[in-house]
């Protein structure tokens, strides 16, 4: 199969992301009392916008993402999800669940 396995695998130390995406409106009538905790954070839009498969961790490891997440939002209960799926439909925003991070279904 002609593989190295000396040879050590080098991964980047910080992913490049694209800016994001801010729908003003959006987060302004979502308000504050809608989730534990929302972020813009790169390092968390990044952790947030691929799961584990082969493509992704290779991506992780070496590339870029062709899009990350905009703003990661943690709504306390199902009281707020249901308000926040509202207020993003009322705006046009995507809502993406995500769960262990793995892309099984």
């Amino acid at each position: 199969m002609n593989i190295d396995l000396n040879k050590e695998s080098t991964y980047q130390e910080n992913m490049e992301c694209d800016p994001p995406i801010v729908n003003h409106d959006f987060i302004e009538e979502l308000g504050t009392k809608e989730s534990s905790r929302r972020s813009f954070m790169t390092w968390e839009r990044v952790a947030h916008s691929h799961g584990a498969t082969y493509q992704e961790v290779y991506a992780l490891a070496n590339g870029k993402f062709e899009k990350c997440v905009d703003m990661i939002v943690y709504p306390g209960s199902s009281e707020n999800v249901e308000h926040l799926v509202k207020m993003a439909h009322k705006h046009n925003v995507v809502l993406v669940p995500y769960g262990g991070g793995t892309n099984v279904t």
